[in-house]
């Protein structure tokens, strides 16, 4: 577990759009980065986690999750969803404190 600490929410989002795009240039596009820096975010991932996540195929294929991949990905979209909850708490609660 130790390991992990090293994860960052980023992590999670590449594998995510990854995921549902099946290709690491569309998932760059889709968060602002270059597909390289997909494959990175990826790469360290998967060294942290220990566990190859993505199957990668030369040329234009697309790319789809390992076993271990398909299990991290429901994680990451709960914990997606969990973000989001927080984030519209976060901001329930700075709105109320400009209430005059």
């Amino acid at each position: 577990m130790e390991a992990w600490i090293g994860v960052e929410f980023r992590h999670f989002a590449a594998l995510l759009a990854v995921a549902q795009e099946r290709s690491f240039g569309r998932a760059g596009r889709r968060l602002g980065y270059s597909q390289s820096a997909i494959s990175g975010q990826i790469a360290s991932l998967e060294r942290i986690v220990g566990e190859r996540l993505v199957e990668r195929s030369r040329g234009r294929s697309r790319v789809a999750l390992t076993p271990a991949g398909n299990v991290l990905a429901r994680h990451a979209e709960q914990m997606t969803q969990q973000m989001e909850l927080a984030r519209t708490e976060m901001k329930t609660v700075r709105d109320a404190g400009r209430i005059v």
